[in-house]
């Protein structure tokens, strides 16, 4: 068996790495995946060669990575060339047995399991860089991924065509805190009416930067077509675009049974339901709905929102737009339910509540689903109507013409907000994360690119330097005077050799330090 020691790349100055890890190269060393993973221990690496494996892959409670060549190289080519296609009825991949963010599966195409794609029980692993697709569910399993008392790390998989005939066509959370991060979750299938795209039940998920499109469900009575948060799941959604969803109540996003979810920063537009065709609010649910727009929905009821069932949204610095509906409203609230908005820009009405305005937001090419706003700084021919007349008490986190444009407070919509601020800060010095801080590269080990990124509280010159293990400069990738903020760069190491080297940012009189490995 052939088993590469990767202790003198990695050395001990990386103390996160076991030296005694090894790599088992399949179909070199093994046959099959399965075998590889029954040889392996705990921090050992399974490196998957290109072609189809019809397994059912099982961890078997070990922190082992599983990774395709793209683990090596970076090369997306490999995740398609991978595949793992199930042989037997059961998911396709599964965690259990207490394994932790160690166990890790990277750069798979994983198909057609009859239960399921990725299956976690009581488990923490990493899925990362994956195409899930055309998996399929039974009972209470979702399509793609099942999380079952688990906190699995989700990020940066297309997670495509998967279908269940019971909750969660593409993910499904019961009794789960995953972490769900820029993945692709679209064209997923719901026959039980729950969560066409993301279901949560008793799950408080963190659910950041994702395209959720196009999934829908088969049910009479379905809920949640892009998330479905219900029953205590006071999941956190920021960032995410959410559109072309469908349901019965809710065609983005649902939340219902107390669930008081936190959604903030996202663009929910052309999704469709009966009834809330944005946002459906019942069952005594408060989310608090916050910077988002909100656009091209269509309902029966309530095009941008739905309350009903003792429900009361706090809805702040959001933009209801465009939206349409039978009752010719873009927000319904049924008795007993009621919806409070603050500094909102709502279509053909101006609502009940403190600074709210109906005015053209002048979106700079919402046809064309962008939803920044115009500024004549930015080049745009207007300066929209929503730029400094969200809350006061917020301002904008970021100040360009991706993000925030006001300098006096927060702008209404997606691209705007940041955290709450108290009165009498001046009106143009932002309040910026208060901490200094370079953060571990991302990927590590890497092959030619990762990406660093760091925090600094105030404006400063930052220089941000490479150097190899004999401490001489490399490379300096920054060196120049940065806003306070949080900020990423990218460190192409073409032309250096494997190895440990090191990065260094400085910031006034700040500076820290941190390793990483190139592995080529």
């Amino acid at each position: 068996m052939k088993r590469f020691s990767i202790a003198m790349i990695l050395l001990a100055v990386i103390a996160y790495v076991n030296v005694s890890a090894t790599i088992i190269t399949i179909p070199e060393d093994y046959p099959t995946i399965q075998q590889g993973i029954d040889a392996g221990v705990d921090g050992d690496t399974v490196l998957v060669l290109p072609g189809t494996y019809m397994e059912n892959v099982h961890f078997l409670g070990r922190n082992i990575v599983l990774g395709s060549l793209f683990l090596i190289t970076g090369d997306t080519s490999y995740i398609s060339s991978t595949i793992i296609n199930a042989e037997l009825p059961g998911h396709v991949v599964t965690f259990q047995d207490c394994v932790n963010e160690n166990a890790q599966i990277i750069g798979f195409l994983i198909k057609e399991g009859l239960w399921g794609g990725i299956y976690c029980y009581n488990s923490n692993p990493t899925i990362r860089n994956n195409r899930i697709i055309e998996n399929f569910g039974i009972g209470e399993t979702g399509g793609g991924i099942t999380c079952i008392a688990a906190y699995p790390t989700i990020i940066d998989n297309a997670i495509i065509g998967n279908s269940t005939n019971g909750r969660g066509g593409g993910i499904y959370c019961w009794y789960s805190d995953p972490y769900i991060a820029n993945n692709i979750i679209s064209e997923n299938y719901s026959g039980d009416g729950y969560g066409g795209g993301i279901f949560c039940e008793y799950s408080n998920a963190t659910i950041l930067n994702n395209v959720i499109c196009g999934n829908s469900m088969g049910h009479a009575d379905s809920y949640g077509g892009g998330i479905a948060c219900m029953s205590l799941s006071n999941a956190t959604v920021t960032g995410n675009v959410i559109k072309d969803n469908q349901a019965v109540w809710g065609g983005g996003i649902v939340c219902s049974g107390f669930s008081d979810a936190v959604i903030r920063n996202n663009i929910i537009s052309d999704n469709k339901a009966e009834y809330g065709g944005g946002i459906l609010s019942c069952f005594e649910a408060i989310p608090t709905i916050t910077n988002n727009t909100i656009c091209k929905n269509w309902a029966v009821s309530g095009g941008g929102i739905y309350v009903k069932w003792a429900s009361n949204p706090i809805i702040t610095n959001t933009i209801f737009w465009a939206d349409s509906a039978h009752n010719k409203t873009e927000i319904y609230a049924e008795s007993l339910s009621s919806a409070t908005l603050i500094y909102c820009n709502v279509q053909d009405t101006v609502w009940p509540g403190v600074g709210n305005i109906s005015v053209d937001p002048l979106f700079r090419d919402g046809a064309d689903d962008d939803y920044h706003l115009m500024s004549i700084a930015c080049g745009d021919i207007a300066d929209s109507p929503c730029i400094d007349t969200g809350d006061p008490l917020i301002l904008d986190s970021l100040l360009d013409c991706g993000w925030g444009l006001g300098r006096v407070r927060s702008d209404i919509g997606a691209y705007g907000g940041g955290d709450s601020v108290t009165a009498g800060v001046v009106a143009n010095n932002p309040q910026l994360p208060d901490e200094f801080t370079l953060s571990q590269n991302y990927p590590n080990p890497f092959n030619c690119e990762t990406k660093i990124k760091f925090t600094i509280s105030k404006p400063d010159r930052v220089k941000l330097t490479v150097y190899d293990l004999v401490g001489r400069e490399v490379r300096t990738l920054i060196n120049e005077y940065r806003q306070a903020g949080i900020h990423t760069t990218v460190f192409d190491a073409t032309g250096l050799s494997s190895g440990v080297y090191f990065y260094r940012l400085q910031a006034g009189e700040a500076v820290q330090t941190r390793a990483m490995v190139l592995l080529k």
